[in-house]
């Protein structure tokens, strides 16, 4: 990220979140999907 700069996205607050919706959620926060499902082992 760039020094600075702040990025801002609703998280829902609900039992589950969609697919598309925690893929958006990665994007904007410039993490890969597979670096995440590494982290939830």
């Amino acid at each position: 990220m760039e020094k600075g700069k702040k990025i801002v996205t609703i998280v829902p607050l609900h039992e589950e979140v969609k697919p598309g919706t925690l893929l958006g959620i990665l994007r904007l926060a410039r993490i890969r999907k597979e670096e995440f499902l590494k982290k939830l082992k």
